[in-house]
């Protein structure tokens, strides 16, 4: 084979060592340990906005009715009722006094 001159020049070490130090510094000098901060109480600011108007509940609709031949997802059932019945509203929207104020089909 071919002799391997074991020297290596002084550049050549130092850019070897320069590459083999890690490029960024270990995780542990990033990581602050605030889990005691967490678990004290918040003050609230006495200057935040106060929320307004009455408070909202979800409307209940009517249950389902058991159904035998069920589509496998529900993507699968809006395509289904979509294409059956397209005039159905999918979706309302109502004002602060119970009015529809926009309706979504499904067509």
């Amino acid at each position: 084979g071919v002799p391997v001159n074991s020297r290596v020049s002084s550049k050549i070490q130092q850019l070897l060592n320069t590459l083999k130090r890690p490029k960024r510094p270990p995780l542990k000098e990033f990581f602050v340990d605030d889990f005691e901060e967490l678990l004290e109480v918040q003050q609230p600011d006495p200057n935040q906005p106060k929320p307004e108007g009455n408070q909202i509940n979800v409307l209940k609709g009517e249950p389902l009715g058991v159904v035998t031949n069920w589509p496998p997802s529900l993507l699968a059932a809006l395509q289904r009722w979509g294409t059956t019945q397209p005039k159905a509203p999918c979706l309302t929207a109502l004002d602060t006094a119970g009015k529809a104020v926009y309706t979504l089909t499904y067509g």
